[in-house]
């Protein structure tokens, strides 16, 4: 009996170890990192690998000057997407900044960018 607890303990140890330290990255996106898009989307959308806090993740857009594009991103109800609607935008460069939250508290934050084509 001993023996049992001494191998099921280290196993569920690593379990929620794993499960604590888990932090929060973008596993996909629309638009996806460094797509040149013919017609411009309407909002964005960042999809974590993991569950975050709504209260400490965020998405931007801004343009190429730094003018922010988007409105106020909304979590998904299993908060593992964030959502943030778009102004209407011309050809040109947009950059994604994310930041996120995980629930253990930990932060992680990065950008990428997409490109508008201008029509032939």
């Amino acid at each position: 009996m001993i023996r049992a607890i001494k191998i099921v303990f280290p196993l569920a140890f690593l379990m929620f170890a794993s499960t604590a330290l888990a932090h929060c990255f973008p596993d996909r996106s629309t638009p996806s990192a460094a797509s040149s898009l013919t017609s411009p989307p309407s909002q964005v959308e960042v999809h974590f690998d993991n569950p975050f806090d709504p209260a400490g993740t965020s998405v931007r857009v801004l343009n190429r000057d730094g003018d922010v594009v988007s409105g106020a991103g909304a979590a998904s109800a299993d908060h593992r997407s964030m959502t943030a609607p778009l102004k209407p935008l011309s050809p040109g460069q947009y950059f994604v900044k994310w930041r996120a939250t995980s629930q253990d508290g930990d932060h992680t934050l990065g950008a990428y960018s997409f490109t508008i084509k201008s029509e032939p």
